[in-house]
């Protein structure tokens, strides 16, 4: 008993021991002086803490599903989710180096990437504001960090996959609900009053065009999902709990999401939505795909025919559809008079010439990332003075910014991220839910591609929303590589007791 006892009072133990009582006195002060509510948030902290320090990979789960919120929130120069990111990224960095695997591993999505972000580097000597230039970098820095960091952890903690799908989802959802709730209350600017009796929704992006972006960049997931889990409730080898469970989540959630889309009133958040949701349905299969065709032919016979009557549409939608066409008609619509109806038109086109003026004075690496609005009171279109941040066109607003180096970069990290996605959900086996989820994210990239043609989404933390799907989508591919089983010379020895 006296040798236990001295062993636990040498002098080495002793740092040891005091900061234990130490720890344990400061708990009881805490306990005994302050509020109830106050130790209760002290204590769930430190619970999340413990937990994310056991499962680092947690931290993404919970950025996930913040993401619009967090985002809204700015603390000086940065948000919440900026913060976040740093922690998930901190975190990462501590455990890897406790657990000896430490590293990122070089894929092609990150090529992509890092090649736009060269160009964006190379658009720095032109810039005449340095600050917006920097962010527009450190905003696409963030993006291939997270792709990187979300690809290696969840490629190897497996069963976190799953987990992150589901906690973008379920913050999109909640994104939609919100939306809903200031449509139906009227929570919002006396500028979005609709018919004087609604309001556009918002949500927490302030604006109802990346508000409907943020949406449809999930809503096609959602859908390809729903429709997988109610395919597999079907199916007797299903387990019980998963076949109501997972399919009503699924359809509830994309139900969210198109509710709020729709509450936006954003022209182009819809016609997003129809290519995304569009794509999914109809590449699920070639019958859907056969169906899809005809029924574009029995739309077109019918209009020809005269069956298809524009006052069978509701006259709210029939009227925000109404004027699409004139984005197209280029100067003549600057000629047009200003009216209640046109303004929204008339403005964007305005900024669409003065995105091609600044792309003349500088065709080669335009006038430099971010600095749209600084440029933009020598190439205005009277009386729009206000820059509004972009040109309203990402194409455009690249090709200004960064030239046609920029864009040809821009456009090479889509059209790569494409062929990527086609290729691992080809691959990924039929009838698995990993197959639904790269279907969806197809259908992200059509909505984002078409719905850019009419603003600039990459605001207010959807750039971290796209890089945390590409990101699952990295992981899934990390578990397919042809050395991902323990003992493959692919994974450090700590990694491979993870997998085994």
């Amino acid at each position: 008993m006296l040798a236990l006892l001295g062993r636990r009072l040498e002098p080495r133990h002793w740092p040891q021991r005091t900061v234990q009582g130490l720890g344990i006195l400061l708990l009881a002060w805490i306990l005994a002086t302050q509020p109830l509510s106050g130790v209760t948030a002290l204590l769930l902290a430190g619970a999340g803490g413990i937990l994310l320090l056991r499962w680092p990979w947690l931290a993404w789960l919970g950025l996930a599903a913040v993401l619009p919120f967090a985002s809204s929130v700015k603390l000086g120069p940065l948000s919440l989710a900026d913060l976040a990111l740093a922690s998930a990224a901190a975190l990462w960095f501590a455990d890897g180096a406790r657990r000896g695997s430490l590293r990122l591993d070089p894929t092609p999505l990150l090529g992509l990437v890092l090649l736009y972000l060269g160009t964006l580097l190379l658009g720095l000597l032109p810039a005449r504001d340095l600050g917006e230039a920097l962010a527009e970098v450190a905003k696409w820095t963030e993006v291939l960090l997270v792709i990187g960091l979300v690809g290696q952890v969840l490629g190897v903690e497996r069963r976190a996959i799953p987990w992150l799908v589901g906690a973008l989802l379920a913050g999109a959802a909640l994104e939609g609900l919100l939306g809903v709730y200031q449509f139906l209350v009227r929570v919002g600017p006396e500028a979005f009053l609709l018919f004087d009796r609604f309001m556009r929704a918002s949500g927490t992006f302030r604006q109802p065009n990346p508000f409907a972006g943020y949406l449809g960049l999930s809503l096609p997931v959602a859908v390809s999902l729903a429709i997988w889990a109610w395919q597999q409730a079907v199916i007797p080898e299903t387990p019980a709990w998963r076949r109501l469970l997972v399919p009503l989540l699924a359809s509830g959630a994309a139900a969210a999401m198109g509710a709020g889309l729709l509450a936006s009133w954003s022209r182009g958040g819809w016609l997003g939505a129809l290519v995304g949701v569009g794509a999914v349905m109809v590449l699920r299969s070639r019958r859907t795909l056969a169906l899809a065709g005809l029924g574009l032919l029995l739309l077109a016979g019918l209009g020809l025919l005269g069956g298809l009557q524009p006052e069978r549409i509701p006259a709210p939608l029939a009227q925000r559809l109404a004027d699409l066409p004139t984005y197209f008609g280029g100067g003549d619509v600057l000629e047009q008079p200003i009216t209640d109806e046109n303004f929204a038109v008339i403005e964007r086109v305005a900024h669409w010439v003065a995105a091609l003026r600044m792309w003349e004075r500088a065709p080669w690496l335009g006038v430099g990332p971010g600095n749209y609005a600084t440029v933009y009171p020598e190439v205005k279109t009277p009386p729009w003075d206000d820059p509004l941040g972009h040109a309203h066109n990402i194409y455009l607003n690249v090709l200004a910014e960064t030239g046609l180096v920029g864009l040809a970069a821009y456009l090479l990290l889509w059209v790569g991220v494409t062929v990527w996605l086609v290729r691992r959900w080809r691959q990924a086996p039929a009838s698995s839910w990993e197959r639904a989820f790269l279907l969806g994210l197809l259908g992200v990239v059509g909505h984002l591609t078409v719905h850019n043609l009419f603003d600039n989404l990459y605001v207010q933390g959807i750039p971290l929303h796209l890089a945390l799907w590409l990101g699952a989508a990295q992981a899934l591919e990390r578990r397919t590589w042809q050395g991902s089983v323990p003992g493959s010379a692919r994974f450090s020895r700590a990694e491979q007791r993870r997998m085994a």
